[in-house]
């Protein structure tokens, strides 16, 4: 059963100030009131959706965090972390879901202090997420304003199952997925991808 079905729990107490301010509206009566209130309402409602996804049944698979186009994809030394990776840059579409999902399963780790386990120590929060077989996601989200940055919902030490909703993105623009850099490529650039469903890569293991 979803816990929070249709709409994202976070966006309830807008929606609900806005229903109040349409009713208020109807009530005096005034088309110039009830459209800007009907008009906000849809938006709402388009930001905070939190749509099923049909998270694929592969272990070794990961997906996307995020509705959105495929950039760019590139081998890079300059991750999050002290390794080589696969970056792969993701465009977060305007009218895409509101939430965002981990791209596998696993424990949530610290970006910003956790040298031991070979974080660079950037000062740049993200999602890191270690799988039992120690394949190491970071999932960078970036908008214009500090206000874009995610909400996340857990916390470190604790475990995501792959698809599941970790954050609401807020307005982010841009996804950078780091992924590890022998991993198996299933989208290329300019591929449209959907948070939880479509694969971006899958891990290798002999």
């Amino acid at each position: 059963m979803r816990q929070f079905p249709l709409i994202a729990r976070e966006g309830w107490p807008f929606i609900l100030v806005v229903i109040l301010l349409l009713i208020g509206s109807f009530r005096l009566g005034g088309f110039y009131l009830v459209l800007p209130s009907m008009v906000l309402l849809l938006l709402l409602v388009l930001l905070f959706r939190d749509p099923h996804r049909d998270v694929p049944s592969k272990p070794l698979a990961v997906v996307s965090p995020v509705d959105g186009r495929i950039l760019s994809i590139e081998p890079t030394d300059q991750g999050m972390l002290q390794r080589e990776s696969i970056r792969i840059v993701i465009k977060v579409y305007a009218v895409g879901a509101y939430s965002a999902r981990s791209p596998t399963e696993g424990k949530v780790l610290n970006l910003l202090d956790n040298l031991t386990e070979g974080s660079r120590l950037l000062g740049v929060g993200g999602l890191w997420v270690r799988t039992d077989e120690r394949d190491d996601v970071v999932v960078l989200m970036k908008g214009p304003t500090g206000w874009t940055r995610p909400v996340s919902f857990v916390g470190y030490g604790e475990r995501l199952g792959q698809g599941q909703r970790f954050a609401f993105n807020r307005l982010a623009r841009q996804a950078e997925v780091y992924v590890p850099i022998n991993s198996r490529l299933q989208v290329k650039t300019g591929d449209r991808v959907r948070a939880g469903s479509d694969i971006l890569s899958m891990f290798v293991h002999k």
